[in-house]
């Protein structure tokens, strides 16, 4: 079964500068550091979410809560947000979300080898060559709501998908992890394990890239990125198996026998001539005659 599509992030790159742009020190310097911490608190909200986060009463009251602010000190940073476009103020009013143009690239960034990410039309800040340097991103159109649909049903559906597409990821992190581990022999990071996960949806089949991890810890190392050249390298054959794999290295190693037993069954060939044209010039030099009918000379 394939591993379920995700849309947030685990994770998310944070320049070690932050802070010390314009709009984030006007940000401070109106609120302190409550007010950074508020938002790189919003940050996480967006990307666990992916792009975007819905920005309605419900979701403020719920992101008060859980960051234990003021629900009018979150109002202010919000509202200060958008008037210094570290939120988009535009996409606020018209759909009442929160996101940016720098959040949406740092998304780019953070989603890695994913085999399809999907973007809405309507929320797109990027520009045409950044959406057209982005192979595996899709701008899709928000489906609007059917009212004629039953909503229990598709509720029901819904969560059952989703109760499945958990389990399976669950599955195959805890496979992964439990190969990385056994074959590093150390603990590993979710980095390491995401980058990992990320073949699945290329096609690449779990027991190749258990293969992959035990070729690399055989070879004494232990590095994720010799891990990513061997699964890389399978991509381009298209190779997605360990039987593969195994086949097409035989066949590899067959064929470079074959070359090693003609190189030097030429080169024995090549030394036994030149045996053969030495004796006979020194035959020749010395008035010896050859008695044999294949012109050797006899013992």
């Amino acid at each position: 079964m394939a591993r379920p599509k995700k849309d947030g992030l685990k994770y998310f790159p944070l320049d070690v500068y932050a802070g010390t742009d314009d709009e984030l020190e006007l940000l401070e310097a109106e609120y302190g550091l409550e007010g950074f911490a508020i938002f790189i608190k919003l940050l996480q909200a967006i990307y666990k979410n992916g792009y975007y986060i819905n920005w309605s009463d419900k979701e403020k009251l719920l992101f008060s809560k859980r960051v234990n602010v003021a629900l009018t000190l979150v109002n202010d940073v919000i509202t200060t947000c958008l008037k210094w476009d570290l939120l988009n103020n535009s996409l606020y009013e018209q759909h009442k979300i929160l996101t940016s143009h720098g959040i949406q690239q740092r998304f780019l960034l953070a989603i890695g080898r994913r085999s399809a990410v999907e973007i809405y039309q309507d929320y797109l800040l990027l520009s045409e060559s950044e959406v057209s340097a982005t192979k595996n991103l899709v701008i899709v159109t928000k489906t609007p709501v059917n009212a004629d649909d039953n909503p229990q049903s598709k509720v029901k559906e819904s969560k059952e998908r989703v109760k499945e597409s958990i389990a399976v990821a669950a599955d195959h992190t805890s496979v992964i992890q439990k190969i990385l581990e056994d074959g590093f022999g150390r603990l590993v990071s979710p980095i390491e394990i995401e980058t990992l996960l990320s073949y699945l949806d290329d096609g690449i089949q779990l027991d190749l890239i258990e293969k992959a991890v035990q070729e690399t810890a055989n070879n004494g190392v232990k590095n994720i990125n010799y891990v990513k050249r061997i699964l890389d390298r399978c991509l381009e054959q298209k190779i997605y198996t360990a039987e593969r794999y195994l086949l097409d290295k035989a066949s590899r190693k067959n064929k470079k026998g074959e070359l090693v037993n003609n190189g030097n069954t030429r080169a024995n060939r090549e030394n036994s001539e030149s045996v053969k044209d030495q004796f006979a010039e020194y035959a020749e030099q010395n008035g010896i005659q050859s008695t044999s009918g294949n012109g050797t000379i006899p013992y």
